[in-house]
């Protein structure tokens, strides 16, 4: 066995609140040369690099899902051919959608404690597969423009970040489309775009939001994406036209992952897909917000991955 490599990111919420728990994770793992925190993306190329010539077995990452996303197309640009390490994912970020997804629970420090005595007296774990979805040239489970970064934008606002303000930026954003106030209308700003899912184009001529996903959930346990319930090989994909009104009322079926059956609403399991916006659009892969604007977006089918459970 070739050991366990561990990749943290120091602007997560948990080690910007108390930087002292970087040296903890250290003292835990027991060897801080397997115990990398990454303050840029040099530094975590020059990391995977490391951990491809040291042939580790598992990866840990130590973060949430925009740690997860950048750490994961940074190895899967490094090791190119290689097959990646299989994957621990040790929460700890603002978003843990996706390891909640793999119903992965629990603080980083046991996670982490449990991985080194699981790994060390080579007791079995679930493998759980994952499927990534390639968008233009990086690696992700969740893709979305329009409403979904809009939605992410203004809960990134509040000073604090944890699922308790998530529910409440939910909230504020209901009432006010129940009363059509300004913050949903901002959310809501169309976009101009010609989508094409599997070669086919989508009917609408401007969007309120673009999204996709290869695990059921959106976050906020909303399971949107109902195909990756029986489908590995595909991702999902939504294109909606809808007014924040038509939107509040198709909510629960939204939530409970149910066709809405609202022809403002398009969707499907889908191998490729291509976005082309009449104006460069922000963007956010796995709540990682992208806002330097790109008019051109292609999807597809990525590599799937082994996470241990």
């Amino acid at each position: 066995m070739s050991g366990i490599g561990v990749v943290l990111n120091p602007f997560s919420k948990k080690y910007k609140k108390n930087p002292d728990k970087l040296n903890h994770m250290a003292f835990i793992i027991g060897d801080k040369a397997s115990c990398k925190p990454t303050d840029d993306l040099d530094d975590l190329y020059r990391v995977a690099e490391e951990f491809k010539t040291r042939n580790i077995d598992v990866l840990a990452i130590s973060g949430g899902d925009g740690t997860i996303h950048c750490t994961l197309t940074t190895f899967i640009n490094v090791y190119g051919e290689k097959p990646l390490p299989k994957i621990y994912f040790l929460r700890g970020g603002t978003l843990n959608t996706i390891a909640a997804t793999m119903g992965i629970k629990g603080n980083t420090e046991k996670l982490m404690s449990d991985l080194l005595i699981r790994y060390h007296e080579d007791r079995p774990f679930d493998h759980r597969k994952l499927r990534l979805t390639k968008i233009n040239n990086e690696y992700g489970c969740i893709f979305g423009m329009g409403v979904i970064f809009n939605f992410m934008d203004f809960y990134y606002s509040y000073p604090q970040l944890n699922p308790y303000i998530a529910a409440k930026a939910l909230v504020r954003s209901i009432l006010s489309a129940a009363c059509n106030g300004k913050l949903i209308q901002k959310m809501f700003k169309r976009f101009d775009a010609d989508v094409y899912v599997n070669g086919q184009k989508w009917p609408f001529a401007n969007y309120t939001a673009v999204f996709s996903g290869s695990i059921r959930q959106l976050g906020l346990d909303f399971n949107v994406f109902n195909s990756m319930l029986t489908q590995n090989e595909l991702f999902h994909a939504i294109g909606m036209s809808l007014t924040p009104h038509q939107t509040l009322m198709l909510l629960k079926k939204l939530h409970d992952g149910t066709p809405s059956g609202d022809p403002g609403l398009v969707e499907g399991p889908a191998q490729t897909m291509e976005i082309i916006c009449a104006e460069p659009m922000p963007f956010t892969i796995d709540g990682d917000m992208i806002d330097r604007g790109v008019k051109e977006f292609k999807l597809s089918v990525g590599p799937e991955i082994t996470v241990l459970v």
